[in-house]
């Protein structure tokens, strides 16, 4: 059953104390250090949220997840960044995909898989489009992100269904904060990766508007808006968060930047010709 933190539960960081709290985030990363060199998860971001959902599991129950549960973790996080490229209309290797979904279902995964899969469907087919109202991009961002969060952390808390996972990125600080975090990651690979997805016509932070320096101010705002609110999550994820919202603000500064420059040299052509 899924826990949830908040008054039912009691606050985490108080229960467990941060050096507490510290320390098992760091015994749960060595735990996790295999995954950085084994074929899936496939990046590092992805064997990071394992090790956050294993420390938060520690502090809960005491125990760590199983190392099936790693595994299958791993597998889904690659499985559905397949998934979205596929709405994306991105490259994807059939056999992978095929070879992921197997794997989840020969581990008992199946229905979350298929649930998963039909809520992803009715939230693709309803994607907004590119350069028209920001909320509703960003809604959609979420929505996807939070969908995402939800299958992970279900299975990993031993959720009965993806609706106890969904709650929990509502109303669960601990898992609030990871979405905070994936939010602020969406953000800086809409920003890295703005020129592709205009072209490509999907909707992002940044596509979202049609003026770019309307776009930033926007994408910017949304940024402050995940790292605000209430402290009452674990130390560690507190601190990934200031990094990763760090970050955010360092990546965004340089697509201002080259921005600005940009507009600046197009002046100075348009002043040349005339």
């Amino acid at each position: 059953m899924l826990r949830l933190t908040g008054t039912e539960h009691g606050d985490t960081r108080t229960r467990a104390g941060s050096l507490r709290a510290g320390r098992v985030s760091i015994t749960c990363l060595l735990r996790g250090l295999p995954l950085f060199f084994s074929a899936t998860p496939r990046t590092p971001l992805r064997v990071l949220c394992i090790v956050a959902l294993d420390t938060i599991h520690v502090l809960r129950h005491s125990r760590p997840l199983p190392r099936h549960t790693h595994k299958e973790l791993a597998t889904l996080l690659d499985f559905q960044a397949c998934t979205n490229a596929a709405w994306d209309g991105k490259p994807l290797c059939v056999v992978d995909y095929e070879a992921l979904r197997h794997h989840l279902e020969e581990s008992g995964l199946g229905l979350w898989v298929k649930e998963y899969l039909r809520r992803l469907g009715e939230l693709e087919r309803r994607r907004p489009s590119v350069g028209g109202r920001f909320d509703d991009v960003r809604s959609y961002r979420e929505a996807v992100a939070r969908l995402s969060l939800a299958t992970i952390v279900g299975i990993a808390m031993n959720a009965t269904c993806l609706d106890e996972g969904i709650r929990a990125t509502h109303c669960d600080r601990d898992i609030i904060a990871l979405f905070r975090i994936a939010m602020q990651c969406q953000i800086i690979d809409d920003l890295v990766d703005y020129q592709k997805d205009l072209c490509a016509g999907l909707p992002s932070f940044l596509t979202a508007s049609a003026s770019m320096s309307q776009a930033l101010a926007l994408t910017a705002e949304a940024s402050r808006s995940y790292t605000s609110g209430e402290n009452n999550d674990l130390f560690p994820l507190r601190v990934g968060l200031y990094v990763v919202s760090a970050a955010t603000k360092i990546v965004a500064g340089v697509i201002r930047s080259g921005c600005a420059a940009g507009s600046e040299m197009s002046r100075i052509r348009g002043r040349q010709q005339r």
